[in-house]
């Protein structure tokens, strides 16, 4: 009877501990997110980087380069301050021009302009796992994750889906913060965005029901042996 019980148990603690991972779309060009179309050109002709500037001077007077900035490269942004607030420290509440709650994010904007936008990757209870982020923009693009710079991308020409990609990794429960700034130096403007993950949920299994069938299955074996003991 002893060992029937503690299989019951251990059966009821897997299924506890159980869970579900259902591949999702987290983030597209229908999600709001926090904005801010406030910087102007604040940026522009700083942050030597690759013989240009990650912020190249408007109408491409400055050239329309093609760079790729690895993680290490977070760029200063201490001229946009003002308009930009705390928005990699506070997401929740940045200050600075930022609109006053999540809207529809515009897919063009202001030419020669930065913007930026803050988007909400809701981890629940379970967290997310395999999240992976995919670009398109024109000109550029750069990308943090709860404040933490993953890199950045210029391109010159249209925004191509999935021109530029970075995987986020596994992120635990609750909220996390996605922050882009988009980059523009003339001609156009344009951006798609497809941020994919799987969520975590725990297994929908009635855990006190089945540990009381469990239960009553044992105690029932536990009275055949001892009728047939008895015969």
């Amino acid at each position: 009877m002893k060992s029937l019980k503690t299989a019951a148990f251990a059966v009821g603690f897997a299924l506890a501990a159980s869970t579900t991972a259902m591949a999702a779309t987290l983030i597209d060009n229908s999600t709001q997110g926090y904005y801010n179309n406030g910087i102007g050109t604040s940026l522009d002709g700083t942050n030597p980087f690759g013989g240009n500037f990650m912020f190249p001077l408007a109408n491409v007077s400055g050239g329309d380069p093609s760079l790729d900035i690895p993680a290490g490269n977070e760029p200063d942004l201490s001229s946009a301050s003002a308009a930009l607030g705390d928005w990699l420290s506070n997401p929740a509440a940045p200050g600075g021009t930022w609109s006053a709650g999540p809207v529809a994010i515009p897919t063009s904007w202001t030419i020669n302009d930065e913007t930026a936008i803050i988007y909400t990757l809701d981890g629940g209870a379970g967290g997310l796992s395999n999240v992976n982020a995919s670009f398109g923009v024109d000109n550029g693009l750069f990308v943090w994750l709860n404040g933490t710079f993953l890199g950045g991308h210029l391109r010159p020409g249209s925004a191509i889906p999935g021109e530029f990609s970075l995987s986020l990794g596994d992120l635990g429960s609750g909220l996390h913060y996605l922050q882009i700034l988009r980059e523009d130096h003339g001609g156009a403007s344009g951006y798609t965005v497809d941020v994919t993950g799987d969520l975590n949920q725990p297994a929908p299994v009635p855990l006190p029901a089945s540990g009381l069938l469990l239960l009553a299955a044992a105690a029932g074996l536990s009275a055949l042996r001892r009728r047939k003991n008895a015969n």
